[in-house]
């Protein structure tokens, strides 16, 4: 290219793609607000560590914008958002291979407490904790993905597109999850 030629400038009506639908930009924005704590809480859950979770939080939504911008379904963005994000979560794990034996790290606490608990008070709720930790621990991978999902608000049907399961199924995986947890609690 010569010196002295220069490049045209865009058209002045001329608007990126991504920047000319607001109302994408718009409904992006509010799920954000509404989901990312949710899912980065459901990926920890899963074993992932904060920081990556955060990560794969915005690989996600950056996903659900091309995905948007693609013309893709709009039936359940809440659903499609949690299940991108937990493969990958799982893709991330297996390149680095994690195991997922340890899906409630030690770094995750159930800070419940009071802020001025007595001596004994401190001690139970340790114990209530390791309970809980044992009973997690006991349920089947389905079991604690569709409780973490239910958990989280998600309707069964949710679940159900999120984890590539049934209705049925995902009713089945709560239901006899809550019966195993309050076998140990």
């Amino acid at each position: 290219m010569n010196s002295t030629e220069t490049l045209p400038l865009p058209k002045a009506g001329c608007v990126p793609q991504y920047l000319e639908d607001t109302s994408t930009r718009q409904l992006i924005l509010e799920l954000y607000d509404q989901e990312h704590v949710a899912i980065r809480r459901y990926l920890v859950f899963l074993g992932v560590s904060a920081d990556l979770a955060q990560e794969i939080v915005q690989d996600a939504f950056v996903k659900l914008h091309e995905h948007l911008l693609a013309n893709g379904d709009r039936g359940n963005l809440r659903a499609w958002l949690y299940k991108v994000a937990r493969n990958m979560a799982r893709n991330a794990q297996s390149a680095a291979r994690v195991t997922r034996t340890h899906a409630l790290d030690d770094s995750v606490r159930f800070d419940v407490r009071a802020n001025s608990l007595s001596a004994e008070e401190e001690l139970l709720e340790n114990e209530r904790t390791v309970r809980l930790r044992q009973a997690i621990k006991a349920l089947s991978t389905a079991q604690r993905e569709c409780l973490a999902l239910r958990a989280q608000g998600l309707k069964y049907r949710e679940i159900a597109e999120a984890l590539n399961l049934s209705v049925s199924a995902v009713g089945e995986n709560v239901q006899r999850g809550l019966e195993k947890l309050k076998e140990f609690l």
